[in-house]
């Protein structure tokens, strides 16, 4: 994973920093989006980062 590609361009978010969300304990697609701001701009990344963030999830718990 390119922790450097850019998800959310509205707010700069990363896939890094959507990863840093879960490893600090996020749960949720809301809870990394409070964390990192992602989706919070124009909403065009909302399906790609919510991808991500259950991707990661499932990761951390499997």
């Amino acid at each position: 994973m390119n922790k450097e590609k850019v998800i959310c361009s509205c707010r700069k978010v990363t896939k890094g920093d959507i990863a840093k969300a879960v490893e600090n304990g996020a749960s949720s697609f809301k809870e990394v989006k409070k964390a990192t701001q992602v989706g919070k701009g124009c909403g065009k990344c909302k399906k790609k980062a919510k991808k991500l963030t259950k991707k990661l999830l499932k990761k951390k718990a499997g």
